[in-house]
């Protein structure tokens, strides 16, 4: 693919908007555990997109994604006995 088309699918991904049933598909929270984290600032905020629609830019949540601390274990070869 040529830089400036690859340029523009970027752009493009960086404006999609993602549905409440495509987020939950993302994060595996429930929907109550989420407006709790939004509210304490802790998650993206939804876009009001009409009367009955909300959406989330699908960069925050990706962004959101990667800020998550991954869990580190202890070294298990020191205990294994094989």
């Amino acid at each position: 693919m040529p830089a400036a088309q690859e340029q523009h699918a970027e752009a493009l991904q960086q404006l999609r908007i993602i549905s409440k049933k495509e987020l939950l598909r993302l994060v595996p929270y429930c929907d109550q555990h989420i407006l709790r984290l939004e509210k304490q600032g802790k998650f993206p905020r939804r876009l009001d997109l009409g009367a009955n629609r909300v959406g989330w830019r699908f960069a925050d949540i990706e962004t959101w994604v990667r800020s998550r601390p991954v869990r580190e274990y202890p070294d298990d070869e020191a205990n294994d006995s094989s």
